[in-house]
């Protein structure tokens, strides 16, 4: 008796699974086949993004190489063209490059500036872009200008603020402001979170300072007195801002 009732419910189940699947095949197929075609899509999407990546670099390391033969004005428009369909990274670098191309240096200074303004622009490529316009400025010899474009970089969270206080360390010397320049290499010897190769410049920079100034006078000096020697000239150095890289050695510097 109990095997016909155990039959019963069996069938009973059998007829549910059967209403069940006639009910909800239809729902069942589409999300499989939605889910089958979002991994393809996703999947093309990669594909195509990587290949994008690539062709893009390579684009990117033919401009360099022309930049570097000193073709100027071909590196300029490669890296425009760059700038113009590659992925949003190599576009915002090829936007800095190619400002730095620039054969007029007050063109390239605005469109770095640009570039530093630019809410599209990530964070780090703004600072970049900052900081190689500060080089244009440093090269004027503009002292003024200088320090207002290092100083919102010299805060205590800026991506490049050791570059920049040794920047205006080099400016303050080479302009023989001895205590500005001596205050700022103290101040990048002093932390410890500089980088070991900036570290290891600004005690060469003080070096050299001490050698061009002589031992410092806690008075002033008698009127028409002049320190020996000619000017100074120094060489700034981009790098990573990281602690932990001990590879470069101390920027390239010369007296005359």
């Amino acid at each position: 008796m109990s095997d016909i009732f155990q039959e019963v419910d069996e069938d009973v189940r059998r007829d549910k699974a059967a209403d069940l699947w006639k009910r909800y095949q239809t729902p069942v197929f589409v999300i499989a086949f939605l889910i089958v075609l979002a991994t393809g899509a996703w999947s093309y999407y990669q594909n195509k993004h990587r290949q994008a990546a690539e062709s893009a670099n390579a684009r990117f390391e033919a401009a360099v190489a022309l930049a570097g033969a000193g073709k100027s004005a071909e590196a300029a428009a490669a890296f425009d063209a760059i700038a113009k369909d590659a992925p949003p990274g190599y576009a915002a670098l090829a936007r800095v490059r190619a400002a730095e191309a620039r054969p007029d240096r007050a063109q390239a200074l605005t469109e770095l500036n640009a570039i530093a303004e630019d809410a599209g622009v990530d964070k780090i490529t703004q600072q970049v872009a900052l900081l190689r316009a500060a080089l244009l400025i440093l090269e004027r010899g503009d002292r003024e200008k200088l320090e207002r474009a290092l100083g919102p970089m010299m805060t205590s969270d800026g991506v490049f603020r050791f570059s920049a206080q040794e920047w205006n360390g080099l400016d303050a010397l080479a302009n023989d402001d001895y205590d500005e320049a001596e205050r700022v290499f103290d101040q990048v010897l002093a932390n410890n979170d500089a980088p070991q190769s900036m570290r290891q410049r600004a005690a060469a920079y003080r070096g050299l300072l001490h050698a061009r100034r002589g031992p410092k006078k806690t008075s002033a000096a008698p009127a028409g007195a002049a320190a020996d020697g000619g000017n100074i000239q120094v060489t700034p150095v981009i790098e990573p801002e990281n602690p932990n890289d001990k590879s470069a050695g101390p920027a390239p510097f010369e007296t005359k």
